[in-house]
């Protein structure tokens, strides 16, 4: 008699961004039951099924691509709390997802956690907004608390021109109507640091040149910053520091970003993104296989 095949279900919201996933797990005899979370399909239970599945994988964007409605966000909270609740095991749960999700909540892991990072204040409205960077140094960047890819995020370097921008209707605080007011960090290096971890271990470490007026650094190939991305050799030290934020997050798979703080020379930590984009066609610069590689550590 024929063994039953292992399940896997795997929540996305990119599609583009998950086929070669699929496409491996099937070769590794894996079914796979795949949820399109921003697919508008009609309404299901993901508890349920014609056979239990043990392990979801959460590969959902915290912020929605384009086309696909904030809703997005707010059903991959309530669909990873309810797995939990019934207690099937998640990759990169709720908590991670909260965590990645949120701007502020980021600020707050690496405050806790004893790593420096951009000084901020949390606003629920845009009015808001001068005040708040009247207590920190300008420059300051006002942005979407539940934000991605650079989107919404603006720099200002006069008080004058952020009371402009209000008053014309130019700033908005994101899905969730809540925002940070942040000082921004000059990079003492020119780069955006990356650290993509699986677990406590290094997965790889990217640097891409920083860009006047640009805030999306995404390492995907496609949506990178004109220059590419390098692969390099990062600092133990920060290995270290990225592996107690994917502890304290919860998180399997993670990637930490910093700029090295032209004012202390020291890594200043601003974004923690549950989610990988596997660099393509750097197999040989790697030694290994990103894909293979992070389907081993998930199904381990």
């Amino acid at each position: 008699m024929e063994s039953e095949r292992e399940r896997v279900g795997l929540l996305y919201e990119h599609p583009a961004w998950s086929t070669s996933l699929i496409e491996r797990l099937t070769d590794r005899g894996i079914e796979v039951d795949a949820v399109d979370v921003g697919a508008g399909r009609p309404g299901r239970s993901l508890a349920g099924g014609r056979a239990p599945v043990g392990r979801w994988i959460n590969r959902v964007n915290a912020l929605p691509s384009a086309g696909r409605g904030p809703s997005v966000v707010a059903a991959t909270s309530h669909l990873l709390l309810g797995l939990e609740l019934r207690g099937h095991r998640v990759v990169n749960g709720h908590r991670t997802w909260t965590i990645g999700a949120s701007k502020a909540a980021q600020v707050e892991l690496f405050d806790a956690l004893g790593l420096a990072a951009p000084s901020s204040l949390l606003i629920d409205d845009p009015a808001s907004a001068p005040a708040a960077a009247a207590e920190l140094v300008f420059p300051v960047l006002v942005k979407p608390n539940v934000g991605g890819s650079g989107r919404g995020i603006q720099r200002f370097d006069r008080l004058e021109d952020l009371r402009a921008a209000i008053d014309g209707g130019l700033v908005t605080l994101g899905i969730d109507g809540t925002g940070l007011v942040q000082r921004v960090v000059e990079p003492a290096d020119g780069l955006v640091h990356r650290i993509e971890m699986l677990g406590s271990a290094l997965f790889y470490a990217t640097d891409q040149a920083v860009e006047s007026g640009v805030f999306n650094y995404c390492a995907a190939d496609g949506c990178a910053v004109d220059g590419g991305i390098a692969l390099v050799d990062p600092d133990p030290e920060v290995v270290r520091d990225a592996a107690a934020v994917m502890a304290a997050a919860g998180a399997d798979v993670a990637a930490v970003e910093y700029l090295v703080d032209a004012a202390t020379g020291r890594p200043c930590f601003f974004d923690f993104n549950p989610y990988s984009n596997f660099v393509a066609g750097r197999d040989h610069e790697l030694g290994f296989d990103p894909i293979e590689r992070y389907l081993d550590h998930v199904l381990a």
